[in-house]
């Protein structure tokens, strides 16, 4: 039995893992560096007056292309298992990264990440978080994968599902390894052209006595407006969205406020535990609502992400919508940055990789289960399906990485305001060539 590794289990990589398990049989295992799955889909968090709270702080819906037979499947899955529910186009608000032919899909428990553990589930993977990859390396017709902290594994293929280059914290650019030399001059070329836009989200919770103010803002049906002043674009309702789709009292009341990429952008150097910044948009928001009394309504249970790679801008431009740079043994690129930012976007390229490393593996001898690498650096934290986690030891390494108190996210940085924080150090900075495959001009920082 083939064993291949999926890095990241945001929506490319869970939809990759289950169009493999349905493709054949094959043992996979899925590396992922937050504490559950969700990437750009990440679900917040919070205990609020004895209520679990949560907010969706990336994709607020899955939009899914009614014309692609992939993503239709996968949605008809996620309906028909009751983790998530359609939402009428009358609630939402026309953004322009939200495709007009499209249904968009909430999640009945509150988050958008559910839907990821479900297709885990179903691909039967064995899910492994808190385990970020460092390097990439080909050994004896074999990749080995060596994480930040934890043990080796050794894998007869890989699909890398990670955001594509860019300025953001976790990467292709921050995976290093003989695999880079194996990338074509053109590859890298196309590689290193993508662009995404910046954004950050920031999520208030509020008390109960606030529902007023919110529902005369939002009006009967809105669970969204789209603001676009110098500060916000978008102000979401998410414990309207919430009960919305479950048909039951959220309860708990939250609002979920998007940037403006122009001022993501103006303040990049900034980071998300800035009190002036999260005073300056909890007032805007504040204002915007028509909200009465001091500030702290709105900051004192808060949540913030810096997305520095939010919506692909700009997509890679190559044949199909992955890229291929090993053919034997295989190693495979997959994202939304290969298409679009929308979750079909996602299930198309981790589809189209799944079935081309299938096929590539078609003819190959199954090697890697009957090789042992060295263990000796520990064990990582190990989850199956639905993304529980089981028991164990976590080695050391000379490499630390951030933990992050939140559901999920593979390219933000979580800050809250209240509650349990993740542990956080300080990586080393390195200076190096530009391009792909060097450090880049911003030198190579794990924990940026």
């Amino acid at each position: 039995m083939h064993r291949i590794l999926i890095v990241g289990a945001g929506a490319t990589g869970s939809a990759a893992a289950l169009r493999l398990r349905q493709l054949g049989n094959v043992e996979l295992e899925v590396w992922e560096k937050a504490r559950g799955p969700g990437g750009r889909m990440s679900t917040n968090r919070q205990e609020v007056n004895g209520a679990t709270v949560r907010a969706d702080m990336g994709a607020q819906y899955l939009s899914v292309d009614e014309s692609d037979s992939a993503s239709l499947q996968v949605a008809d899955m996620l309906l028909s298992s009751g983790v998530c529910a359609q939402v009428s186009s009358e609630h939402l608000s026309a953004t322009p990264e939200r495709p007009k032919q499209a249904k968009h899909l909430a999640g009945t428990a509150g988050g958008v990440n559910d839907a990821l553990k479900l297709l885990l589930e179903e691909a039967g993977a064995t899910v492994h978080y808190e385990k970020r990859v460092a390097s990439l390396d080909l050994q004896s017709g074999l990749w080995r994968a060596r994480p930040f902290e934890g043990a080796p594994g050794m894998f007869d293929a890989v699909l890398v599902a990670v955001p594509g280059c860019g300025v953001g914290g976790d990467n292709l650019l921050k995976i290093h390894g003989s695999w880079e030399g194996m990338l074509k001059q053109e590859q890298n070329k196309q590689l290193m052209a993508a662009q995404h836009d910046q954004r950050w989200s920031f999520a208030f919770f509020l008390p109960n006595d606030c529902q007023g103010v919110c529902k005369r803002y939002f009006g009967p049906k809105a669970v969204e407006k789209v603001v676009d002043d110098d500060v916000l674009h978008l102000l979401c309702y998410q414990s309207r969205k919430t009960e919305i789709a479950s048909k039951a009292a959220s309860g708990g009341l939250v609002l979920v406020a998007h940037t403006t990429k122009e001022w993501a952008k103006l303040h990049a150097q900034r980071g998300g535990k800035d009190e002036r910044l999260l005073k300056e948009v909890a007032a805007c928001v504040q204002k915007l609502i028509g909200l009465e009394g001091p500030l702290s309504k709105l900051t004192s249970v808060s949540k913030v992400i810096t997305w520095k790679q939010s919506q692909v801008e700009r997509p890679v431009s190559s044949d199909g919508p992955y890229m291929v740079v090993s053919h034997s043994p295989p190693l495979l690129l997959a994202g939304d940055y290969f298409t679009h930012s929308s979750f079909s976007g996602c299930v198309q390229s981790g589809f189209a990789a799944a079935e081309s490393l299938a096929a590539l593996l078609k003819e190959a001898t199954p090697k890697a289960a009957d090789v042992c690498p060295d263990v000796s650096e520990g064990t990582g934290k190990k989850g199956k399906g639905k993304g529980g986690k089981g028991k164990g030891s976590q080695g050391k390494d000379r490499y630390k990485h951030d933990s992050w108190d939140y559901e999920g996210g593979s390219n933000g940085k979580d800050h809250s305001k209240s509650g349990k924080g993740g542990k956080s150090s300080k990586g080393k900075r390195r200076e190096g060539q530009s391009g792909y495959g060097g450090y880049g001009r911003y030198g190579w920082d794990p924990y940026n």
